[in-house]
């Protein structure tokens, strides 16, 4: 597609009512139903029209958990703890009010058996953790977290608990002080011991 096309206001429209629709699709008939010609029945455009922008299914698949995962991260102000939870909070709304815990999970159900969905799930990782990557190697740096800490690890053991909520709880167990929790937790372990 040309850029002046991708400019066009009809271009845009047209691409953000397919992916909405494609949203929709996923999260109330699941993953194995966000075809072309099912996507196309839900937006109301002809199949040549989502072919146009979308040559294949994959395509369609690509721009919208691109478009989904995209999170807004937080400016990390050099605060370990308020950077930690800002993001994690970030991170809490994006998985709670968007369709990004559905489409993570659905990712996390295809990667595996599928090499191209698997280099995108590895990039919306990356992406989706980059943030808490660099709080965390920032604070190893500064020694207010411990030397030897796994940045890897480390992010595990702080989305992992939000993310388990989100599986197992009901979201409204999911809230501002869960996050914060967590955090406390993941301090108490992760800073360097004090002098007595």
């Amino acid at each position: 597609m040309s850029a002046r096309a991708e400019l066009d206001p009809r271009v845009l429209r047209t691409r953000r009512h397919v992916l909405a629709a494609a949203r929709a699709v996923l999260v109330e008939e699941g993953w194995e139903r966000v075809t072309v010609t099912r996507v196309a029945d839900r937006s109301g455009y002809a199949r040549t029209t989502l072919y146009r922008h979308w040559p294949q299914r994959l395509d369609l698949l690509r721009d919208l958990i691109t478009d989904e995962v995209h999170l807004l991260h937080t400016v990390p102000t050099g605060d370990v703890r308020a950077d930690l939870v800002a993001e994690l909070e970030a991170f809490r709304v994006a998985i709670t009010t968007t369709g990004l815990g559905r489409v993570m999970i659905a990712i996390g159900q295809q990667a595996s058996d599928d090499g191209e969905l698997a280099e995108l799930s590895s990039a919306v990782r990356a992406d989706g953790t980059r943030v808490l990557d660099e709080i965390i190697t920032s604070a190893v740096a500064r020694g207010e977290l411990r030397a030897q800490l796994d940045p890897d690890v480390a992010v595990a053991q702080l989305v992992g608990p939000v993310l388990f909520r989100y599986l197992f709880d009901s979201h409204d167990d999911i809230d501002g002080a869960f996050v914060v929790t967590v955090v406390d937790l993941f301090l108490r372990g992760a800073s360097p011991p004090t002098d007595r």
